[in-house]
């Protein structure tokens, strides 16, 4: 007697999705070094810890899921470097006796460019609103906020919420624009 159908079909399926999650392992794994350099750098072990597990989690499940979500995701994860990267940067060269006045500066910064390349990014993916380019926009920017603010908290609460608004700005037309346009 062979195996019923609906049981093939739910190992397949079981089978499928496992695959996606190898799949987006890879990928998912770039946050552990990512997390550390925000340990050594920034000193604030505990929030770069939840941040980075937060990162890890939605970017994982964007990555599972797939489609536009994983796209945008990919997308966050690249702009969000820069704006990991940044304040970390300009607070080696330009700090004096613990105290770095540029880094929530450095952080606004971050979050401009990284929120201009998530725009540039979505606008050349879609050309008009639907739900896939929001699924896009929403996944990139999520991802971006979290990774930035892996670098940003070396500048604080101030710093993150600097980044955040920064990003805010530089998303907002293309948000924005479509809308009014329709």
């Amino acid at each position: 007697m062979g195996v019923p159908e609906h049981v093939l079909l739910r190992q397949a399926h079981s089978a499928y999705e496992r695959g996606r999650l190898r799949a987006a392992l890879p990928t998912v794994a770039v946050v552990a070094p990512m997390v550390a350099l925000s340990v050594v750098v920034c000193g604030r072990a505990v929030v770069s810890l939840s941040v980075g597990m937060l990162l890890a989690l939605v970017l994982g499940g964007a990555l599972w899921r797939g489609q536009a979500l994983g796209g945008g995701a990919r997308a966050g994860l690249a702009a969000g470097a820069g704006a990991l990267l940044l304040p970390m940067a300009t607070c080696f060269h330009l700090c004096a006796g613990g105290v770095c006045l540029m880094a929530p500066s450095a952080c606004i910064a971050a979050g401009v460019l990284g929120g201009a390349a998530v725009a540039l990014l979505a606008r050349r993916r879609e050309a008009g609103p639907s739900a896939a380019s929001a699924a896009y926009l929403g996944a990139a920017v999520a991802v971006a906020l979290l990774a930035g603010s892996l670098g940003c908290v070396i500048a604080g609460l101030g710093g993150v919420l600097g980044m955040g608004a920064g990003m805010a700005v530089a998303v907002a037309p293309i948000v924005w624009w479509p809308s009014r346009a329709a």
